[in-house]
């Protein structure tokens, strides 16, 4: 029998359950959220073993004394589309999409999106997909930087690809400035229509994701300057990123994939 926990005080509450019982069961963590930025993260140590959504989150675990060897990174999954989101004509602005939670610093640093954005230069137009309590603080911050009016509001959708096909229709690049992420599927999602994604190289995720100059670029948080410049590259036709291959670029991604692997990492593990 196995137990798996998916959040980090389960892993405690599992380990003495065991104990008080006296049956023998396999306990496994599965965290969805970056450990530095959970409560109770010390927790983890009282899992047998760990499945890892990304390869930052098996080297938190590690800070935590776990060994590698204890340790399966297995991802999470996207479906495979038989669409692909093209961009735009080579004579039309730049299409920029932001799919997720408004949060105007802390997780989501919205902020930094308007800020890189508002110091570009030529042509482009930003969709945003999704709420969030600093909704109506991130409109005032395009007011105040005078981008509002480049700036198109879809609010929460719930099915917000379809929006992509049906309104937004060309999309230049996804962007993501968070400061930090579990794992976040936006990109993949949105590599999975072949759109490329300008995203932050925050703990964790991206990294496992985007292959620069392939399907998409990364910076360091923060450095908004680096931000600005991808965002240039993209918007004079500099940097140029093909649409139609960019799907085949997260193939170990894909739930048929997914699954055999996290049935590997499960039962070799057992099988100690």
């Amino acid at each position: 029998d196995i137990v798996i926990c998916i959040d980090v005080i389960s892993c405690l509450y599992a380990n003495k359950a065991r104990k008080k019982s006296g049956k023998q069961f396999t306990i496994f963590s599965w965290p969805h959220f970056s450990l530095d930025h959970k409560k109770h993260a010390e927790c983890i140590t009282y899992a047998d073993y760990h499945l890892a959504i990304s390869s930052g989150i098996k080297e938190q675990i590690m800070a935590r004394g776990i060994s590698a060897q204890d340790i399966s990174v297995v991802y999470n999954p996207v479906s495979i589309k038989t669409v692909i989101v093209p961009p735009p004509e080579r004579d039309k602005p730049a299409v920029f999409l932001y799919v997720g939670r408004l949060k105007f610093e802390g997780q989501k640093r919205v902020k930094d999106l308007f800020d890189g954005l508002a110091r570009t230069t030529g042509e482009w137009q930003l969709h945003i997909i999704g709420d969030g309590s600093d909704f109506e603080k991130c409109q005032a911050y395009s007011r105040e930087l005078g981008i509002e009016q480049r700036v198109i509001w879809y609010g929460w959708q719930s099915a917000p690809w379809q929006v992509v096909q049906q309104k937004i229709k060309n999309v230049t690049a996804l962007l993501l400035t968070s400061a930090f992420e579990g794992f976040p599927m936006t990109l993949l999602e949105a590599m999975s229509y072949g759109i490329p994604c300008i995203s932050s190289d925050c703990m964790s995720g991206p990294r496992d994701m985007i292959k620069p100059g392939l399907n998409g670029e990364l910076y360091t948080p923060g450095a908004i300057d680096d931000f600005v410049g991808h965002l240039n590259r993209v918007i004079s036709g500099e940097v140029k990123y093909q649409h139609d291959i960019i799907p085949g670029t997260i193939e170990r991604f894909y739930d048929v994939l997914y699954f055999k692997n996290f049935n590997n990492a499960i039962f070799s593990k057992l099988q100690k």
